[in-house]
């Protein structure tokens, strides 16, 4: 098992099995309600008993059911870690559960989390020659603007943004994310 807070380069590999990975001590696969530490989440997304939420920067996140009560946060986490939803970290990671597994590791903010260790690469060939050669890739475009790449590694299922307006990696998804 290898824990990528250990060693972020792995997540350079084309080839790792995510079910050979571990972030903040959480294993890819595992049982999010034996593994996920609740108290470390900052925000729940994509969770089925949220009907409406409210927040945004520097406002504390709401939740609300469908009877348009507000929920707490642990009520919401509860649900996400024994059913399904994303579980957002303070350090710029994420866990994607569906039927209370951990089946995606998401990390985020390039200039700030585990992204900035990859700062260095200054341009999408310099990103290229450290990932390697992905399997497909998407353009992004916004408002007729490229925004960026997004390069699919079918081998390791990870995805891997490459913000074309600040030259770095914006975001990287391993496991299920809707890869190609």
């Amino acid at each position: 098992m290898i824990e990528i807070l250990d060693d972020l380069d792995v997540l350079t590999r084309p080839d790792v099995d995510p079910r050979d990975l571990s972030l903040g001590g959480v294993r890819f696969g595992s049982k999010a309600a034996d593994s996920v530490p609740r108290d470390g989440v900052i925000e729940v997304t994509l969770s089925p008993i949220v009907h409406r939420w409210r927040g945004g920067t520097d406002l504390e996140s709401e939740y609300y059911g469908a009877d348009d009560e507000r929920l707490s946060l642990e009520e919401v986490v509860d649900n996400a870690v024994h059913g399904e939803g994303i579980v957002h970290f303070a350090g710029k990671f994420s866990y994607k559960i569906i039927e209370g597994t951990v089946i995606g590791f998401a990390m985020y903010g390039a200039d700030r989390g585990l992204l900035a260790h990859f700062g260095h690469l200054r341009s999408r060939d310099e990103f290229l020659d450290v990932f390697g050669t992905p399997d497909l890739v998407e353009e992004s475009i916004d408002c007729g603007e490229l925004m960026g790449y997004r390069h699919h590694y079918r081998a390791s299922e990870k995805q891997v943004f490459w913000d074309s307006w600040d030259d770095r990696v914006g975001w990287l998804n391993l496991g299920d994310f809707d890869s190609r």
